[in-house]
């Protein structure tokens, strides 16, 4: 017997004709839908029952509006959200073929740590361009990072957790009376101090999964494969909760598998598993550089090309661009540096997904003009392969290799 309210094969909802249904979790069900005769299929996923219409759905619809206009190969395409008119609350996306990372990976045998770093870099791709618009997912796990057949790696489910489940999250801590955000094997640390979180919070639970592909094991317990920790505490949280609030990671070196790495990916994993989120890397903007740094010379992986960097005064300057998101702008952590007047701090965002294609600009916020070929652009722009970019008196012009 279905759920009360669960669709069949030909019912409409909104003005979505349902197929055939692709799967169920805790929370929601998803359909097979389809908008019109020609349309192409999409995934529509519907809560259960009827949610709250507190500010924590609210928001989290709001940030399903701003994830519509991104473009990035590793975010799932949202094409619709809303609250019904039972209640019930709802997400139209693209219906992706292949399988969650955890469908395809055993969890207790550890991963080449190019593949393990890749697909974690694919993942930070994903995140960099909302990190840079300030949305933050808060449940980042294996079961929402689907790996398409070709390997495409997509981050799914983004920025959900508080819509389906506004009343409670995983449950309050009874010591501190305050409501948990996500699954407890991944939960930050800074949840159990004041419950604010940032994209820092996503690089934690990135960390946190790159450490689990390494090694097969928990980043806080290292008694059993991280299959046996799972089971013994499936069902009581505290233990993962007091983990991530107390307990030191587990060193690297401790495994027979990683104690051998270079010690990049260490030093990399320790900021990013700090308790204090202002210790870490800010977003997966500055991990993903980071992460292909590594592949790229530590492990010969992602080709580069090279960006030219024309100064206001004539000269031109050339820097090494590996795939990864890209900040431009004058601040000190901006990949691509241009200091002057007429350049905000964090003035766009250079996203590459590496050969054969060719970079996207977007830019960031309404202040800083962004010019491509002439023409002032105001969202996500393609360029080709004699395109030129004028940010502020400089310009940039991307040289493939």
């Amino acid at each position: 017997m279905g759920l009360p309210g669960e669709l069949a094969v030909g019912d409409r909802f909104q003005h979505y004709e349902v197929l055939g249904k692709l799967g169920e979790g805790g929370f929601a069900t998803v359909y097979r839908v389809r908008t019109g005769e020609e349309g192409p299929d999409l995934a529509l996923k519907l809560s259960h029952g009827a949610v709250g219409l507190g500010d924590a759905a609210k928001r989290a619809l709001r940030e399903v509006e701003v994830l519509r206009s991104l473009t990035n190969r590793h975010v799932v395409r949202i094409h619709g959200a809303g609250i019904a008119p039972d209640g019930r609350v709802y997400i139209a996306m693209e219906r992706l073929r292949g399988g969650a990372m955890c469908q395809g990976i055993t969890p207790d045998e550890p991963m080449a740590a190019p593949e393990a770093l890749g697909l974690m870099h694919q993942a930070c791709m994903g995140l960099a361009e909302a990190h840079a618009l300030g949305i933050v997912h808060r449940d980042l796990k294996p079961e929402n990072l689907w790996v398409e057949p070709d390997g495409n790696l997509k981050v799914i489910d983004f920025g959900l957790a508080r819509a389906w489940d506004t009343g409670g999250g995983i449950g309050a801590n009874v010591t501190m009376g305050q409501v948990l955000v996500g699954t407890p094997h991944y939960m930050q640390p800074e949840q159990m101090v004041d419950n604010r979180m940032s994209p820092a919070s996503d690089v934690y639970s990135i960390a946190t999964l790159l450490y689990e592909l390494l090694t097969g094991h928990s980043v806080y317990f290292d008694d059993a494969p991280l299959s046996a920790v799972r089971a013994r505490l499936r069902d009581d949280p505290v233990f993962w909760i007091d983990a991530h609030a107390n307990r030191a990671p587990i060193p690297l070196a401790r495994h027979a598998r990683t104690r051998d790495l270079p010690p990049s990916i260490d030093a990399l994993l320790v900021r990013c598993l700090s308790k204090d989120p202002n210790d870490r890397p800010p977003d997966a903007v500055q991990v993903s550089m980071e992460l292909g740094d590594i592949l790229h010379y530590e492990y010969g992986q992602l080709p580069g090309s090279i960006v030219e960097v024309g100064l206001p005064y004539g000269a031109k300057e050339e820097q090494l661009l590996l795939p990864g998101s890209h900040r431009i702008g004058s601040d000190a952590s901006c990949q691509i540096r241009m200091e002057g007047e007429g350049v905000e701090p964090f003035h766009a965002l250079l996203e590459w997904d590496g050969p054969p294609d060719l970079p996207r600009v977007r830019p960031l916020g309404d202040r800083g003009a962004v010019v491509l070929d002439g023409v002032l652009v105001r969202q996500v722009a393609q360029l080709d392969a004699a395109s030129k970019v004028e940010i502020g008196g400089f310009s940039l012009a991307f040289c493939p290799s």
